[in-house]
């Protein structure tokens, strides 16, 4: 006989004579000592147990009890279960499919007796602890196993109740061989053994299982005891009949009595299945929320992928959600769920922590908020905008070129992510922040609460003062203008086709047409800050700001009354009507325009329609009449569009029309990005029209804030492209020759002079833009050709040919040009001369030839006077409208010069700087442009150096004596005859940041560090008025007046960080972040902080300053530094927890941005002591080094503080480093 026929034999002799639990178990357990056949036996319970028709057996639940549960008898022989949890409900779970909806009492018996019973002996501390071990214990991997089986059961159980009629339908897809009328006992194949009623297999003389079939013969002799092994018993009529037996569905019952019915039997049994789904809810809902199972899940699942190598891949086997998600989710069933089973709030709660643990989105959002519900402190973290945010936006626009527009949506994904934010709330804060420097950007001078002036005299003075920064805060606003109303959407549906190519929530995903998608639920929300949005007003800015802004009438308005294409009354009108529109208005014309907002909820938005009672036709009519005039323009640049095409780009009148397109853009938001695209498409297709593209350098030239405008929404490459093939390769014999008259001189220029001053044009505008935005730092983002002349003329700077480089080709250009610049001839330069020098060796040559004039005119000592003369008259050569492109080479060679001081050279520069900047030149040329900032510098230190020296000479000579003098009248000159616009410390004519003034080098370090604990702690900007309140009021800001100031200055902090150096600014910041998690404000520091260290702020090729640079820093200096200095001196927990947020945020934000990114970060991780008893991870080597620098080793001291304990439960609190870093904390 087998041993699974042994397990039938004793259990049919014990279930027909109606033996005991513990009588059954005795027998069998000594079966199991022979052959460990527990799933045999599992199997021969429950398929006894679900092959009854009636409600309940208590005999055969008795014996599956006892069986699943510890003996209760005093002198039991064995302490442990028959049957483990692990074989009982892998089994179990083989049942599910057939059986749950067929026998919901059998399952009601399970849940209540059973299952809870089997999950005591589940410890999840021990299970945790033992997968942690290398390897894990067999044990802990079975409960994982055993956990996975359970919640399968159980989430089915609550799929039954909660969509009975969806599963009724079921097949029985299950292998085990069910009885449906009967249980069975056959066994054709052996013999059957026969049992009294006191059976014990320790009792009778020890036997055993193996020896039944030899006592058989013995055991037949008793014919009172006969049992026949072929029949099959009638389990209904051995058994007793119980008053509550209740048949199956299937069983057509006649009562006579009337007392039962079909309609009866499906209602009891529908309710006995939305009991077990309440049962298996409350089991789960322990689980989860009790047992700590999703632990238990994640660590196995990080495990597993260790195993696979880390591959990218889907594990239903360790990560088991998704299939429970899928048996509960509405969509896979064909009914609707039971009313009665949907409003239990049990089974309400187990299907919301299901969707939790299914969603990741909706899971990492609610992991950070409790991040920040940790470090929040009252007053600043639900401040807004976030700090991160305020951060990124106030970068695009205080810092040109912008950055790019993939990074700029991969930073925002990354920083929603961080947050834990939904879409609407996001958005909002988007908007909050582009409004917020747009009203700072109205505010001007205002904003630094300075006294107003006492009497006349002194406000005319400060306006005089001003008149010269209207341009600066012209530009200013009118930048905060396009972010908020070009930028920002421009980001904004990048951003949504992101989001859908991830499959994230669209704004189109909508169930009903009058529910706001995302975007329009933020307007929404924002039209409510109606102080904010009056701010922010074109007409309310500019009534604020007259005394600096404008004098009599609007700036925009007399742009428009200056453009040629206005005596068209319906479009000046339409300007007017969109310069008219409140910003909340255009806000929301825009979006419409994008496509966010749909027209019948602009209208809401824009309370043009009543919601109720208005039909379609009406909402389109009256959301169209905010359209006319925004379609009349689009008409109008697309009609100039195709003239110009037509005209096949004729430059007399290219020049024209692209200056009022540029005004167009500044005047409306809505068309600017259109204007400006439609200019870079002429500049591109001009590349081989020298005239046109001349014509078109010179309007954005004359149009200054074109080039910030372009360069916010652009990179420098897409506007210097077309311009750079036609300086490397123009020759001027090439073209034919022209006549041209200038504006506002009697003059003409004709011949090659006209095309030497058209040249000049696009080569001011190159210089202007690199020098204006440091392009110069990282020249190979901007051109192409690296053996062109443009871009060997920024790289190689000015050279001296015979001292610097030697070229015998460029010497014959040199000495002809010397010989007419000297000769004083009065009829000028010859065509012969120019038309044989191309522009490109001038500009080359023209050092060279201003070194050695002023060398021949110095070594003449005898007749000094006339050699100066002629020195000014070489200068003034260039002052010409065809040469004063040269300006840019000629100002810092003269500087070199004059601080060379040898042989009089400083005097003969000093002659040359006087003649270009105190003689006016007769038409506007590019010298207007140039920053005299070099020159002031130069001649302080000059200056500086003579009074230095004359402390050492007893007597002055005169030569001297001559040349302080003309320096300081010099420099009086500067100081007061030009504007502020020349003499700022870039080469910008229109600096539009807020450093400019206010800020010195002495103070530049205190301001940066006051300025970052100021938006730590004022929570919105400067509308937190406990910043400025007191002695705090003049300590970010001097008393001198800024033209533009914003209490966030990325400017501040780029300088801080280019003369600080990488290690000052990141200690810098890890210390405010420290004080922040001490005093309070600890989430915006780490938000602010993170924001600094991950968006670049420099420009440059250079990775001394970069933003990898800085996170190097961070990582393995700065860190382990700090943390043993807090160690050391008892910092808390909370402050290491700020400090470990913030560390996680900046590895999260530059997360695969660079390949030395990732492994910086998993070398860092590696190096981490998570567990004190574990030092180091496997594999992880003390000799790992990364150009040059070795991650530190964690000291006792540092790992046992309290400080550490923090840091690293803020390292953990963020999701998507896991995501990034699989083996992060392992």
């Amino acid at each position: 006989m087998t041993a699974t026929n042994k397990f039938e034999a004793v259990f049919r002799y014990a279930y027909l004579h109606g033996l005991s639990s513990e009588q059954w178990i005795e027998p069998t357990k000594e079966c199991l000592q022979i052959d460990r056949l527990d799933k045999e036996l599992c199997d021969l319970l429950l398929t006894s147990l679900f092959s009854f028709t009636r409600a309940s057996d208590p005999l055969l639940e008795s014996y599956i009890t006892i069986a699943t549960t510890s003996p209760s008898t005093t002198n039991a022989t064995y302490s442990e279960p028959v049957l483990s949890p692990h074989t009982f409900i892998r089994q179990l779970a083989s049942f599910l499919e057939t059986t749950a909806h067929q026998h919901p009492y059998q399952w009601s018996y399970l849940l209540k007796s059973i299952i809870p019973t089997l999950l005591v002996s589940f410890d999840a501390d021990s299970v945790i602890s033992d997968l942690h071990n290398h390897p894990p214990t067999e044990n802990a991997i079975n409960w994982v196993d055993t956990l996975s089986y359970t919640l399968e059961i159980l989430s089915h159980l609550v799929a039954v109740g909660l969509y009975s009629d969806g599963h009724s339908t079921m097949t029985n897809s299950s292998n085990k061989p069910f009885l449906n009328s009967a249980m069975s006992f056959q066994n054709n194949n052996t013999q059957t053994a026969l049992f009294d009623s006191q059976f014990s297999f320790q009792s009778q003389q020890s036997i055993t299982p193996s020896n039944i079939n030899t006592n058989t013969n013995a055991m037949n002799n008793n014919t009172s005891s006969l049992l026949d092994a072929d029949a099959t018993l009638d389990m209904d009529n051995t058994q007793q009949m119980i008053e509550d037996d209740i048949p199956v569905k299937d069983t057509e019952m006649k009562d006579t009595a009337g007392s039962f019915s079909s309609q009866h039997v499906d209602e009891s049994k529908s309710t006995m299945e939305i009991e077990n789904a309440i049962l298996a809810a409350q089991i789960m809902i322990h689980l989860i929320e009790k047992r700590d199972i999703k632990r238990i899940f994640e660590i196995r699942n990080t495990q597993y992928r260790q195993q696979q190598g880390n591959k990218n891949e889907e594990i239903a086997i360790c990560d088991p959600w998704l299939k429970y998600q899928e048996k509960l989710d509405p969509k896979k069933n064909n009914n609707k769920a039971s009313k009665q089973a949907a409003d239990n709030s049990q089974i309400q709660k187990v299907l919301m922590l299901i969707q939790r643990l299914t969603d990741r989105d909706l899971e990492r959002r609610i992991a950070v908020h409790m991040k920040y519900h940790e470090l929040e402190d009252e007053g600043t973290a639900r401040a807004m905008p976030s700090a991160g945010l305020m951060g990124l936006l106030y970068h695009l626009v205080q810092i040109r070129p912008s950055l790019d527009d993939d990074a700029i949506i991969d930073y925002l994904l990354k920083l929603q992510t961080i947050k834990g934010s939904f879409d609407e709330s996001f958005y909002l804060e988007i908007w909050f922040t582009a409004l917020t420097g747009l009203r700072e950007a109205s505010l001007n001078t205002s904003c630094q609460n300075l006294p107003p002036p006492d009497d006349k005299k002194e406000m005319e003075d400060k306006n005089k003062a001003n008149s010269q920064g209207n341009l600066i805060v012209a530009t200013n606003q009118l930048l905060w203008r396009s972010l908020v109303l070009v930028k920002i959407p421009f980001l904004l549906d990048k951003l949504q086709k992101k989001k859908q190519e991830l499959g994230e929530y669209t704004m189109s995903r909508l169930t009903d047409e009058n529910e706001y998608n995302p975007l329009e639920s933020s307007l929404k929300e924002l039209k409510a800050f109606t102080g904010l949005l009056n701010a922010c007003s074109s007409q309310i800015c500019n009534n604020q700001n007259n005394d600096v802004v404008v004098d009599d009438e609007d700036d925009i308005m007399n742009m428009i009354q200056d453009m040629d294409y206005a005596s068209t009354s319906a479009v000046k009108k339409s300007i007017r009507s969109i310069c008219n529109n409140d910003i909340f208005t255009s806000i929301v014309l825009v979006c419409q325009r994008h496509g966010f907002v749909r027209p019948r909820i602009a209208a809401e938005l824009l309370a043009v329609v009543n919601k109720k009672d208005t039909d379609e036709m009406d909402v389109d009519e009256d959301t169209e009449k905010l359209f006319v005039p925004v379609h009349l323009l689009d008409q109008n640049i697309d009609q100039r569009r195709e003239d110009i095409l037509n005209d096949t780009l004729n430059g007399s009148n290219i020049k024209a029309t692209i200056s009022e397109l540029l005004h167009i853009g500044m005047s409306s938001p809505l068309h600017q990005k259109k204007a400006i695209d439609f200019i870079l498409e002429m500049m591109e297709m001009a590349t081989q029209n020298f005239d046109a593209l001349s014509a078109i350098c010179e309007a954005l030239i004359e149009t200054s804030p074109s080039l910030d405008l372009i360069l916010q929404l652009y990179t420098p490459q897409i506007l210097l492209g077309p311009l750079e093939s036609i300086c490397n390769h123009w020759e001027p014999s090439r073209y034919t020759m022209q006549s041209q008259s200038l504006q506002n001189n009697e003059n003409e220029l004709e011949g090659i002079q006209l095309l030497y001053f058209k040249f000049g044009k696009i080569w001011n505008l190159i210089v202007s833009a690199v020098k204006r935005f440091k392009l110069y730092r990282n020249l190979d983002k901007v051109f192409k050709e690296k053996d062109g002349f443009v871009y060997k003329y920024f790289i190689q700077g000015s050279l001296i040919y015979g001292i610097d480089l030697e070229d015998e080709s460029i010497e014959p250009f040199i000495h002809n040009w010397m010989n007419v610049l000297l000769a004083g001839d009065n009829n000028g330069l010859s065509d012969d001369l120019l038309r044989t020098t191309k522009p490109q060796v001038l500009l080359l040559m023209i050092p060279t030839v201003i070194q050695r004039s002023i060398l021949l005119c110095t070594a003449n000592e005898q007749q000094q006077q006339a050699s100066f003369a002629l020195l000014k008259g070489l200068i003034s050569y260039f002052q010409s409208p065809y040469l004063d492109f040269t300006l840019s080479g000629i100002y810092p060679i003269l500087c070199e010069e004059l601080l060379r001081d040898h042989q009089g050279s400083s005097y003969a520069s000093l002659t040359c700087l006087c003649q270009l900047i105190m003689t006016p030149s007769n038409t506007k040329s590019s010298q207007d442009n140039i920053s005299l900032h070099p020159v002031l510098g130069s001649l302080e230190s000059l200056l500086e150096f003579k009074r230095q020296e004359s402390e050492f000479k007893s007597v002055t000579d005169d030569s001297t004596a001559i040349l302080v003098q003309g320096m300081t009248e010099l420099m009086e000159f500067i100081k007061t005859n030009t504007t502020k616009l020349m003499t700022t410390e870039d080469y910008s004519y229109s600096y539009v940041e807020t450093m400019t003034t206010g800020v010195i080098p002495s103070t530049l370090f205190e301001k940066a560090e006051f300025m970052f604990k100021s938006i730590v702690k004022s929570g919105r900007s400067m509308f937190m008025s406990d910043v400025d309140a007191g002695d705090n009021q003049m300590l970010l800001w001097d008393e001198t007046p800024q033209q533009v100031c914003h209490y966030l200055d990325m400017v501040l902090f780029e300088t801080a960080l280019e003369i600080g150096g990488a290690r000052w600014f990141v200690r810098m910041i890890v210390d405010q972040v420290l004080e922040a998690g001490r005093s309070g404000g600890a989430v915006r520091a780490a938000e602010l902080g993170s924001c600094l260290i991950t968006t670049p702020l420099l420009y440059s090729v250079n990775r001394h300053n970069s933003c990898v640079q800085l996170l190097q820093y961070l990582l393995q200096d700065i860190l382990p530094s700090r943390l043993l200095e807090g160690a050391k001196q008892d910092m808390s927990y909370f402050q290491g927890q700020t400090l470990g947020v913030f560390t996680s945020d900046c590895l999260v934000l530059m997360a695969h941005q660079d390949e030395t990114v990732n492994q910086l970060g998993r070398l860092f991780f590696d190096a981490l002591v998570i567990d004190q008893n574990i030092q180091r991870k496997k594999g992880h080597s003390d000799n790992i080094h990364i150009e040059g620098t070795r991650f530190a080793g964690w000291s006792e001291e540092v790992t046992s503080s309290a400080i550490w304990r923090g840091f690293i439960k803020g390292l953990m609190s963020n999701p998507m480093v896991e995501e990034v870093w699989p083996n992060a904390f392992i």
